[in-house]
């Protein structure tokens, strides 16, 4: 059996790996998908507090303000992030 290439549109979603914590921050324009692969903490989104570990996604409205933290000892965070619909250059805003 031969497996096929996934196609999608021409600039469909942004996807990046990402590592370590990431500040309070915000896109008013792309909704956010983090599939955690490495490390364990916690992700704020907005003043809600979820736990995470290796195997979960959390999605994060457009909108929503978020930032993650890992916890004291764990290994350093490794996430993919997919953005959809693709995240411009200016569309994150830091947060105090």
């Amino acid at each position: 059996m031969r497996l096929k290439d996934v196609r999608l549109p021409p600039m469909a979603l942004t996807i990046s790996v990402q590592d370590g914590n990431v500040p309070k921050h915000m896109h008013a324009n792309a909704n956010e998908m983090q599939y955690i692969l490495e490390g364990t903490g916690t992700i704020w989104l907005g003043d809600k507090e979820v736990k995470v570990k290796p195997g979960d996604l959390v999605v994060i409205p457009k909108g929503t303000a978020a930032w993650r933290h890992q916890a004291r000892g764990a290994a350093p965070f490794k996430a993919i992030a997919i953005k959809t619909p693709p995240q411009a250059p200016d569309d994150t805003k830091l947060l105090d």
